[in-house]
């Protein structure tokens, strides 16, 4: 006796929607929740009191490659491992890993949220 199905071509053509949205999903997804992550960064960054440009006007967000996106500090700013970890003569004045340790339960439901609202568009 043949079994008849009914609504399988919606399905199919659905997960078939979901996969080309997929990647375009996490990269939004990625970039909303590194948006909170800078600024927490931003925030918590430390600031000298002289005249001149800070850290926190370079904090960057990288463009994502293999699903991994990056936040850290332009190049000519490497100063700021060193404000993070301390050296040998200066201690330690860390504002990256207590920012990510602030935000990261956000930065997750940001995440979260943003790829449940792209989900139900479809």
């Amino acid at each position: 006796m043949p079994m008849q199905m009914e609504g399988m071509q919606e399905l199919q053509r659905k997960l078939e929607q979901l996969a080309r949205l997929g990647q375009r999903i996490q990269e939004k997804a990625l970039k909303a929740g590194a948006a909170v992550l800078r600024a927490e960064i931003e925030r918590r960054a430390p600031k000298s009191n002289y005249n001149k440009e800070h850290l926190i006007e370079h904090i960057i967000v990288s463009e994502i490659v293999k699903g991994v996106i990056q936040i850290g500090y332009e190049k000519d700013f490497f100063y700021a491992k060193y404000l993070e970890w301390g050296t040998v003569n200066m201690a330690a004045q860390p504002f990256i890993e207590p920012a990510y340790l602030a935000v990261k339960g956000e930065v997750q439901r940001v995440m979260a949220d943003t790829i449940r609202n792209e989900l139900k568009r479809l």
